[in-house]
This record gives C-alpha cells, structure tokens and sequence, in this order.
C-alpha cells in the first residue's frame, strides 16, 4: 500500500509537550524510531487492500523554523522533506495547514496513485479534505494529540490511539523512561515438533503453547486488564511486537482483520463499525466508547436529567461518565497525588488508578489518562499551589464545557447547571 504522510510538527509537539515535556522532545529527536514502528506495527486501515503492507513513499515535516529548527537535523536523518512554515503574523500563525491541504491535493491526482494518506494533526481544519480523500477512495490515518473533534475523527479510516503511539511507537513507560527491548527468544526449544519460520514468535509468554494459542491468550490478557473495549490498533501493535513473523502477512490471512476474525476468541466479539475496529467482552462491555464500569443508579440519585444530559456530553465528547461523586472522589485522589509526588502524566495517572483500585473502587485508566489531559491541555500548572480539588474540578468543567461548545452541543442555563452540579461542585 502506498502512503503518503504529512506531519504538523507544531501541533503534535506542542500537543504532546502540554502533556509532558520529555515525551514531546522524543517525538522531536526520534523520528527514525517512530517512523519503524508506524511503516512495521501500525496497524492497516479498514478496507485495505488485501495483502497490502505499508510503504511510506512521502515523508513530509511541516516546521516553523524560528521555534524548531533545532530538530531539524532528526527528520533529515530520518527522510522527511521539511517544509519550513514561519510564522506570518504576530501572533505566531503559520501557513502549515494550507501547505499541507495543497500537498495532499497534488498527491491525490499523482500517478503514482497514493492509497493512504496519513495526517499527524488535531487541527480540525483538516475534516473537509479527509473527507475528499474518501470521497476518492482513498484510505485515511490520523494521529491526533488532546481531544480531537468527533466529526474530525469520524472522517478517519483510523484513528491512532494517542496513548498507544506514545508507548509503543515512543516507547515511554511508566517512569517517563525508554522501554528496553525484549531480548529475543524463540519456542523452538520446547516445542514438540520443527515449527516452520513464520510460527516462531519474539515472545517469552507461555513458550510451551503453540503460536496462535499463545497470540490468542495475548488478546484475552488485554481483555482482561481493560475496563473498556480494547482498539484493534492496540492488538495489532501488541502482536507485532511479540510475534513479528506472524504480522509479516498475519499468518497468510493478508490483513489483520482477517487475521483476527480466524483466531477463536469467543465470547470476545470484533467491532468493526468503529474506526479501527475494537474487541468486545460482552460480559463486561457494555458497547464501543462506552464505560464499562457503569455506576450503580444510587450513584446518580434520583435526577433522571443529570444522567440524560451527562449521558449525551460523554457520548459526543467522549468525558468520563463517572457519577458526581466519583467525581468528587477522583479530583480528591488527584490532589492527594500531586500534593506528596511530584506531577507525572504516565505516572500520576497509574499511581491514581492503583489507588482507586486498593479502595476496591476502581476507576478505568483511560477516564483518569482523560481528566488530567483535559487538565493540563486547559492550561493548569500542577504542583503551583491550585491543586485543590475544587480547582481541579473547576477547570476540568471548563474543560467540558469547549468540548460541547465544539462539537455544538448547546450550553443553556439547564444545561450549565447540570456540568457544575455533575463536575464542578465541590463541597
């Protein structure tokens, strides 16, 4: 397949530096590494065509020299063209959208005929022309840092989990350090009989299992560890780490889809309505998007609208719906951390839901990972004094409220009173 990308340097790098600023300056002087990881473990877009592997014949870095020609040098390194994007006016706006929109259009009609074309940006600007490249056929990646909008994601064949990407293409753990690289090994040894090239995984789990089995408990381990339906992204990268042979061709299935749907993971259900496609326990699952942990109703009280409008604000912009209490409880948990350990996004966030998990209360990791990013991408400083848990609260109720406003949901005074009543009260 062949793929052309388009990287707005300023806006991931600025997006990823408001979470933490080490990540962001890996992302800047790694390209080569991330590059590997999306052309070998990125997963392929739906409707891919069948057999396809990823080719990235373009590489473009669109950069404002003035704040970032320092890593200008990584993306030489790495093969990137690099568009120089200064700033136009005095507010520091460059012409990087409209260069890349330009390219893309040029690409679109290329003979060299471009498959997918995959967009490192949150700028919702580019909704439209995702939107005229499917209208062509052709397939679209997006990787988005912060809360990209729902029609921008929408627009997307897929969406790149951001988390994901920061973990498996950065290779950020927990402790803001590189993860080492697993030392080969092979099942050859204990294996009943000669396993033929393609069967033999990079994987010291369960050895003695025969390769699909083996990939096969990899997925019910992810499963089983998370509260939420799990992205095929996430899968696909997991298993391309450990068993690379296999995801050459996915085991001659020619595309990971087909690939899992062959593998028996009953009662796990694929959902391929969704970008990406996620993987389902129906027994703990309620849909796609949708918390798992869903509150008992005394959770919520007898306010039936509280529940409906909260309902209907997660459903748009994807904010916790986590009861007012659990609330209360998390922007609690949150100053307690921050007020004895240092701020850490990767860190804090794990240390809270370990927390919540002791309480016998647990709380997902992606609903905590999303207040403390609405938090930070709101602006607010930890560890300066206004940690409080009713600042907390009311910032990331700000927080919310952009997000409606975004994705036009009305902010009424019916509907304001029940964001402070659900988020922001404090007592």
């Amino acid at each position: 397949m062949k793929s052309a990308l388009f990287v707005d340097f300023d806006n991931i790098y600025s997006g990823l530096r408001q979470l933490d600023q080490a990540t962001a300056d890996r992302f800047a002087s790694r390209p080569t590494e991330w590059m590997d990881w999306v052309m070998k473990s990125l997963a392929l877009p739906e409707f891919a065509t069948e057999g396809a592997r990823r080719r990235v014949l373009v590489r473009r870095c669109y950069l404002n020299p003035q704040a970032y020609q320092r890593f200008r040098p990584y993306f030489n390194k790495a093969g990137f063209e690099i568009i120089d994007c200064p700033a136009l006016t005095t507010g520091g706006k460059t012409s990087t959208d409209i260069h890349m929109v330009l390219d893309m259009m040029d690409l679109l009609q290329h003979e060299a005929h471009y498959d997918e074309f995959i967009v490192f940006s949150a700028d919702a600007d580019f909704t439209p022309v995702l939107r005229k490249l499917r209208r062509w056929d052709r397939r679209t990646t997006v990787l988005a840092i912060g809360f990209p909008s729902a029609a921008y994601r929408a627009s997307a064949d897929l969406v790149i989990d951001q988390d994901e990407f920061v973990r498996s293409a950065l290779n950020v753990q927990e402790g803001g350090e590189a993860a080492s690289k697993p030392e080969r090994k092979t099942t050859v040894a204990v294996a009943s009989q000669p396993l033929a090239p393609a069967s033999v995984p990079v994987h010291d789990a369960v050895p003695s299992l025969p390769v699909l089995d083996q990939i096969m408990e990899l997925v019910r381990q992810e499963l089983d560890t998370s509260r939420e339906p799990v992205p095929c992204t996430k899968i696909a990268s997991a298993i391309s780490r450990n068993f690379s042979t296999v995801a050459t061709d996915w085991n001659g299935k020619g595309t990971f889809r087909r690939f899992m749907e062959s593998l028996q993971l009953e009662p796990l259900v694929l959902d391929w309505k969704s970008a990406g496609g996620y993987i389902v326990d129906p027994a703990r699952h309620l849909a796609v998007g949708k918390p798992c942990d869903q509150q008992a109703h005394d959770e919520w009280g007898n306010d039936d609208q509280l529940w409906l409008v909260a309902k209907q604000i997660h459903d748009v912009t994807g904010a916790p719906l986590l009861s007012p209490a659990r609330y209360r409880h998390l922007f609690e948990e949150v100053a307690l951390d921050v007020g004895s350990t240092p701020f850490a996004f990767i860190d804090s966030g794990k240390r809270i839901r370990d927390r919540f998990r002791q309480l016998g209360r647990p709380i997902s990791r992606a609903d905590i990972t999303f207040v403390l990013r609405g938090l930070l991408l709101r602006g607010h400083q930890f560890g300066e004094g206004n940690d409080a848990p009713k600042e907390l609260a009311r910032t990331f109720a700000n927080n919310v409220r952009s997000l409606c406003l975004r994705e036009q949901i009305m902010l009424d005074q019916a509907t304001e009173s029940i964001i402070r009543h659900w988020i922001e009260d404090i007592a």
